[in-house]
């Protein structure tokens, strides 16, 4: 049986490239809200709960980046899968500070290295429909 990952962004009401303060306000505002001192029903009780989680795996940067590719993984599980290459298949451009890689149709795949987490990260063509995945060490 498949599980699908809860969407933490989606329980605080922010977005992904949120900052911490905004999810720290989001989270007190909604903490608040559905408090088990406040609120009496299982539901109430449950919401909060998951907020809680929310909060305590997205407050912590390493945590947040760990969730953010798994987040990722589950994304793109079913893409179009053109390869599956290592960190030093990709191409670096220093003044840039991007990885890069061909795509068949003559596309790039671009990442930066604060994007390679491991253990895979999903990368989309530019171009076109198709990914690669990367193996990222750990």
């Amino acid at each position: 049986m498949e599980s699908e990952v809860i969407d933490y962004y989606e329980i605080l009401q922010c977005d992904r490239n949120a900052t911490l303060e905004e999810l720290k306000r989001n989270y007190q505002r909604l903490a608040l809200t559905c408090h088990p001192d406040k609120k009496i029903s299982s539901e109430d009780n449950e919401n909060f709960l998951n907020i809680q989680k929310a909060w305590t795996v997205l407050r912590d940067p390493q945590s947040r980046k760990e969730y953010d590719a798994l987040l990722s993984c589950e994304e793109h599980r079913e893409l179009l899968l053109y390869d599956s290459i290592s960190v030093p298949d990709l191409n670096y451009n220093s003044c840039s500070s991007v990885y890069t890689y061909q795509c068949r149709c003559g596309g790039l795949y671009s990442v930066t290295s604060s994007e390679l987490v491991p253990p895979k990260t999903y990368v989309e063509c530019n171009e076109c429909s198709l990914s690669i995945q990367i193996d990222v060490p750990s």
